[in-house]
């Protein structure tokens, strides 16, 4: 079992790493990035004012798109001080993108434990309903999850406006810098719709674990309905919410470039979408660190959940 989820793990680890390291380098495939650049020099050296003359066409540059994949590998492994293309010349890329990745996992980190706890308390005062209030409540969260994520944002936004102006009472500070009231907007934002898919699939979890048989013979041996929804369904349950939580971790990471240009926050996507379209080395490189951690969590869980599912059957 070992060996064989080991060489699971080691599989995707390096389909998806050549996958990022692929995707990276696309540009220089379709486009001539190496005039671009030279422009990009002339007009910050002054010797062009105007680009109105040039146009540039799609093409198909296998050779050039090679050379830069294996120019990203020598970069990512070089022991240089690693450097990257801004207005006005070269700049070092840390702590640059260290400052922008730190500010945009520590927004996503906490927003994705906000959303775990709102999920399960909505979850389990869900449960304690009739199964007849279970099915409007699940009808109110399929509207609202089907409303598009901009349009989530901006209402929190015209929201706080709103209170504001009737109330003058300013719940939250919609400018952005590193005030305690400008970040926690930002994170309840973007821990809303995770909440909303981690309530769906923790109480279709739950309504299915009622159905299981340990749960009527917990109920003939005289267990209240409180014990077994906090300790028996919800163990199972949480299990089950994992299978489905890569999802919602990469709908957060989709969510979190709307949430950085809405606020205007200098953040991993930010940066991305600034310096990313003549720097690919950087969004090679900011993927492998979004990657890497996110890779090592989710298979270190997956372990631990294969072993407990292993020992349960067990002993069964």
């Amino acid at each position: 079992m070992f060996k064989s989820f080991i060489w699971r793990s080691a599989v995707q680890f390096l389909l998806t790493s050549l996958g990022i390291l692929l995707i990276g380098s696309l540009p220089y495939l379709f486009f001539n990035m190496k005039q671009q650049l030279e422009i990009l020099a002339m007009i910050d050296e002054g010797t062009l004012s105007n680009t109105l003359f040039l146009y540039d066409s799609i093409v198909f540059n296998v050779e050039a798109y090679i050379n830069q994949i294996g120019q990203t590998v020598k970069m990512v492994f070089n022991d240089q001080t690693l450097q990257y293309y801004a207005r006005g010349g070269s700049l070092p890329l840390f702590p640059d993108l260290w400052k922008a990745y730190s500010l945009s996992m520590s927004y996503l980190l906490a927003s994705l434990i906000i959303s775990m706890l709102i999920g399960i308390v909505m979850t389990m005062m869900t449960m304690v309903f009739p199964k007849r209030i279970r099915g409007y409540l699940k009808g109110f969260f399929f509207i609202f999850e089907s409303l598009p994520d901009i349009f989530v944002i901006l209402l929190a936004q015209i929201g706080v406006i709103w209170v504001y102006k009737q109330t003058d009472l300013l719940l939250f500070n919609l400018a952005s810098g590193f005030d305690e009231k400008a970040i926690v907007l930002p994170i309840l934002i973007l821990s809303l719709l995770p909440s909303v898919y981690i309530y769906k699939y923790l109480l279709l979890s739950f309504e299915e674990e009622e159905s299981q048989l340990y749960v009527e013979l917990a109920r003939g041996k005289g267990l209240d309905r409180y014990t077994i929804l906090l300790v028996h369904m919800f163990r199972n349950a949480m299990v089950s919410l994992f299978n489905h939580f890569k999802g919602v971790f990469l709908f957060a990471l989709a969510n979190l470039l709307m949430l950085e240009i809405i606020f205007d926050m200098n953040g991993l996507m930010m940066f991305i979408y600034k310096n990313g379209v003549v720097n690919t080395e950087i969004v090679t490189l900011a993927l492998y660190m979004i990657f890497l951690p996110a890779f090592i969590l989710f298979t270190t869980f997956e372990w631990l959940i294969e072993r407990w599912t292993a020992r349960q059957e067990g002993a069964q």
